[in-house]
């Protein structure tokens, strides 16, 4: 079974409404729409890397802006093992309410977390135990056409896409519950009229739009994901030079994934982000002293393996594909052809790793 989750965290957040039980998969569909509760973002893996937990409160929905989340500053932010280790979390001086930490869980241990709230509320997750994911065998792109209506109904608006591949084995004896996601990341080459020295940009890019997308490996009767289609994004500029897709596979336990399987099963995915929700999801997030009290979000504890992909017009077998610096007639350039650090999230510093 794979489902393309197609919202962001943020979306996810107000959609879901998580009430502390054993049982990850109950389904309610009475909600408080006067409640502000507690929103919890956070997910520690196996590899060595700044990972972060997010504390906000939620909006009341229906009232104002639904889609505003209040950072929470000021909370104490543990994750703790069941061999006594403890690492604390520090809030972000950028950020408010994100709370980091360089850390490096292992696999087979048991990790939760413990959040005391400046009011004194303290939250824990159930604990988990980390579980070792398989390695990403190949990662492979090519471009496809998708068509859609247009508004008048009369026509059929055809729109080139890079569709992103996966192959992975794992053990037929532990088939693995999966989820992948994706960071991506371009280059950009400054292009304008009698351009005496062009710079090169390297620009950060939300490319799966925190989209989700879960995998049941036990539907399978092999041990192997052939060419799985993970995500699409639209051919355009971006990949005029290089793109670096940053593909990112999590082993996750069956109560995670039937979590994010009855969330896919209420919510309307065609429906506005903002929708009232549609019914409740438990979690394994709750406030200690009262489990009556609504907490929103999940903490995952998963392995995670990871693997580097550069799309180019030849990787993804096209011959050209137009920079918006392309020069045409009666048409004036946009300002990041001539400074490309104008682009958000652009660096004129190189990455070490690339080297398509």
């Amino acid at each position: 079974m794979n489902i393309n989750i197609k919202i962001s965290i943020v979306g996810l957040l107000f959609l879901v409404l998580i009430l502390f039980s054993n049982c990850i998969d109950e389904i309610k569909l009475n909600i408080d729409t006067n409640q502000r509760s507690v929103a919890i973002e956070g997910l520690i893996g196996d590899e060595l890397a700044a990972y972060a937990i997010k504390l906000n409160f939620s909006a009341v929905i229906g009232v104002g802006n639904d889609n505003v989340l209040d950072p929470i500053t000021g909370a104490s932010v543990l994750v703790l093992d069941d061999a006594g280790n403890t690492f604390e979390f520090v809030e972000s001086m950028e950020s408010p309410g994100t709370y980091e930490k360089e850390m490096k869980g292992e696999a087979g241990r048991a990790y939760f977390t413990e959040i005391k709230l400046p009011d004194g509320r303290i939250i824990k997750s159930t604990p988990t135990v980390l579980l070792k994911a398989p390695a990403i065998d190949s990662v492979h792109a090519r471009v496809v056409e998708e068509g859609k209506v247009s508004g008048n109904g009369n026509n059929v608006i055809v729109t080139s896409k890079v569709e992103i591949e996966v192959s992975t084995e794992f053990s037929t004896e532990e088939k693995p519950f999966l989820r992948w996601r994706a960071d991506g990341e371009y280059e950009f080459l400054e292009d304008y009229p009698d351009a005496i020295s062009p710079r090169t940009c390297y620009i950060k890019n939300n490319v799966d739009l925190n989209k989700l997308k879960i995998f049941d490996t036990r539907t399978l009767e092999g041990n192997r994901i052939s060419k799985e289609p993970f995500l699409t994004t639209t051919l355009d500029g971006r990949f005029a030079f290089n793109y670096c897709f940053h593909i990112f596979q999590y082993a996750m336990n069956e109560a995670e994934f039937k979590y994010w399987d009855a969330v896919s099963d209420i919510i309307n995915i065609d429906g506005s982000l903002f929708d009232p929700p549609p019914g409740t999801v438990r979690g394994n997030l709750f406030i200690e002293d009262n489990p009556a009290e609504v907490v929103v979000g999940y903490f995952s504890v998963s392995g995670v393996s990871s693997k580097r992909f550069f799309a180019n017009p030849q990787s993804i077998g096209v011959l050209f594909v137009a920079s918006s610096c392309r020069r045409r007639f009666n048409r004036t350039l946009p300002s990041e052809c001539f400074d490309c650090t104008t682009i958000r999230n652009s660096s004129l510093i190189k990455p070490d790793y690339w080297n398509p």
